[in-house]
Parts: structure tokens; sequence; C-alpha cells
């Protein structure tokens, strides 16, 4: 069975979202199973770069990309040489969000010798606050003036995507349309500041609400099998809502960049993954690509062996990309998990929630370091007050005051 015949054949014929059965089929290749693809080279010989369009535009984007959100865990120099590194290799695309500015001037030297091929993905909407850690807000000074000191660190391009940042519930979609953010993306569209506007969410219906503006260009979307599929008593299937999802976007023109493609780690380790098997890096992008207006997979990395391990679906054959056996089992997909996103932060009194649960599952798992990591965090699971702050801005539901206790009785603080 063809990778893509599977995906149909795990319940997603037939979906809803203003999409009749004969539009979706007609997207997933005149029923057939094949979801339409903007690919330039769907599947090139291993070792090639891989290039897809964002269909407004025709503008080229590589389909494993960069995030520079764990880079603040290297160090200077070898932050640049990770953006260069990566940049030179065929990448063409950065997503500029991450936890601490820190780390803003070393990443700056590695991008500037490919500043003018690189299509930053900058988020406006999130600003550095008094203790130096990356928070959302909705004040239109602030997101100015943060938008403003990124193009002063990294400088502009002619290709950028202004993003609303991490967009999750129906009142704070309000609060950012009615404090202007969307607004403020519209201008800077016309100035030529930024070529696309776009959005980083991780529900279906703020996704939904957002194209039906048909403002949007490029979006950001966690996307990938353990969050795809559901339990049902006849096996695992596709959520119709998410499936409809990527059929409305590639109807409307509308692209995808991929956040969370291995699931914060867990597909890659089979203690992990809820399929209880072990996906491979170009086993989770192949998934993702596989999707109607999927263009990249913004792989997040910390380190010169994780960008190399990014890059496994560049130098994996066709047949090292199949996955399909892997979701045939008949594991039930888990939620309330860390992913270690850190959209939690920031923490009163300064933890790192992301590293603490990081380490925590490494530790479970067998990893010698990992204790030895969460020892030298500055804070740790047992300085946790439990003012519940983070649970609400958890966008998976974690229960983190009572995962902390566990945390910290496990590996001893």
């Amino acid at each position: 069975m063809k990778r893509r015949t599977f995906l149909k054949a795990m319940g997603i014929g037939a979906v809803g979202a203003g999409l009749g059965l004969a539009d979706y089929d007609a997207l997933l290749g005149q029923g057939q199973g094949m979801p339409v693809s903007t690919a330039v080279n769907d599947f090139p010989e291993a070792g090639q770069m891989v290039y897809r369009e964002i269909p407004h535009t025709g503008q080229k984007v590589s389909v494993v990309s960069l995030g520079i959100g764990s880079l603040h865990e290297a160090s200077n120099g070898e932050i640049t040489q990770i953006v260069d590194t990566a940049l030179a290799s065929g990448m063409n695309l950065v997503d500029f969000i991450m936890p601490t500015m820190g780390p803003a001037e070393a990443i700056a030297r590695g991008l500037k010798p490919h500043r003018k091929d690189t299509i930053a993905q900058f988020h406006i909407g999130a600003y550095a606050n008094l203790a130096g850690v990356t928070d959302r807000t909705r004040d239109l000074a602030k997101t100015k003036s943060a938008f403003e000191e990124q193009l002063k660190i990294y400088g502009s391009g002619d290709s950028d995507i202004g993003m609303l940042h991490y967009i999750d519930q129906d009142d704070d979609y309000d609060n950012a349309l009615n404090n202007g953010l969307l607004d403020y993306a519209v201008k800077l569209k016309e100035a030529g500041t930024i070529r696309y506007i776009g959005f980083s969410s991780h529900s279906v219906n703020i996704c939904n609400r957002f194209l039906d503006t048909g403002l949007i260009d490029v979006f950001m979307f966690s996307l990938n099998p353990a969050y795809d599929f559901e339990s049902t008593p006849d096996g695992l299937r596709v959520t119709e809502e998410r499936a409809a999802l990527y059929a409305k976007a590639q109807k409307l023109g509308a692209a995808i960049t991929v956040m969370k493609c291995y699931n914060g780690g867990k597909l890659l380790s089979a203690g992990d993954s809820p399929f209880g098997k072990a996906m491979t890096t170009a086993q989770c992008v192949q998934y993702c690509l596989d999707w109607p207006a999927v263009i990249s997979c913004v792989a997040g990395v910390k380190s010169m062996d994780e960008l190399q391990a990014s890059f496994g679906y560049i130098h994996a054959t066709d047949e090292e990309r199949r996955y399909e056996y892997i979701l045939g089992s008949t594991a039930a997909v888990t939620a309330g998990s860390c992913i270690y996103c850190n959209h939690c932060l920031p923490c009163p009194v300064s933890i790192n929630i992301g590293d603490v649960f990081k380490y925590y599952d490494l530790a479970k798992n067998g990893d010698g370091l990992a204790k030895e990591h969460y020892a030298s965090l500055s804070r740790h699971a047992s300085d946790c007050i439990k003012c519940g702050d983070c649970e609400p801005r958890c966008p998976f539901h974690v229960k983190i005051i009572d995962e902390m206790g566990k945390v910290a009785g496990f590996m001893g603080r």
C-alpha cells in the first residue's frame, strides 16, 4: 500500500470544513489518496535538497528548515556554525522564535552571509520581557518594538514572513485582532517589510478563523501522526477536522510550515512514541509532506549532530521514508504529555519547564547523562511553587503541577 493511500485508508476520505467530498477527493489526487503536492521534485535522489512552493507567489521553500528554539543550549561559536551550515546546505527558511534572546547575536553572525536568500519567519506578538524570557504580548507598542528589534539584529529580506504568534483561544484571537496586530501585519506587507502574512497555532478552530479572513499566505501548525490520529473502537483513525484543515488550506492557497513534526522527539523513541515503535526523522518529515498544503518541516536543533539528523529526509531513499508499517500499529495515541515547546513560560520562579520534562523523560528511558544535565539547571521541579500560571498556557493540556511532583521525586530535587 502506498503511504498516501494508507492515510486515506486510515479515515480521511470524507471530511467537512466547507469542502464537498468531490473537492476533497480532488485534493487527494482524484480519489486515489494522493495529496496534491507543491513540490518542485517529489522524489529526489538521496542527498538533494527538495523545495516546495508557496502558492500565492511560487516562492521556493526547503522542505526541512531551521528552528532556533533550542540553540541557547549550544555555545556561541556552535550556534553560528549551526546556522551557517544549515543555510549553506540548502535550508532557506528559519523560524525566529526562541525562549530567550541570548543567542541572537551568534545567530545573526551565522545568518549574515545568507540573509538575502533566507526566508525569516518572524513572530509578531512575542517579545523579551524584563527577565529576558520570550513572552506573548497583544500590546501593539510592545509588538512593534520587538519586531523592529528583530529587524535590527537580523536584517530584513525580500521574502520574510510575519506570523501572529501562538494564538490558540477564541478570546486571544479576538484580542489580537482588536488590538491591531493583524492590521500591523497587513501594513508591514503593504510597505514591503514582509512578503507574507501568517500566524502560528495549535488549534484547528483558530486556523479556520484565520483562513476565513482571506489574508493568510502561510501558517505554522503542529502536525505529526501523534496529533492527527485518535483512538476509536475500530482502531486508530485520522481526525476529520485536522484532515479537513489541511485540505482547506490547500484549496485556499495557504501554505503550512510544520512545528512539532517529531512530537518533541517522542516519535523518535520507541519508549515514548504512542505507536510503540521509533520513527526516523525522514519518516516524520515524509508523513507531514504527504498532507496537502505542507511546504516545510521546522526542525529545532541544538547541536551539529541534531542538524545532521534533521537532514535525514534529504539523504534517505524513498523506501527509508516509508512510515505506514509503524502507523499501522494498534497502540493508543496518548495526549497530555509535554513536548518541550515552552509555551508555558515564563515561570515566576524561572523554571525552564521544557528542559525539566525533557531530562526527566530521557532519564526514565535510561539516558545516563540526563540526571547530570538536569542537575545543572538553575531551577528544578522541587522549586515549583504550584502557582498554576503555566497550565493555561500549555497547548497540550499537560497537568504541569502534578507532573512537577513526579519529576522531583524521580530526579531527587
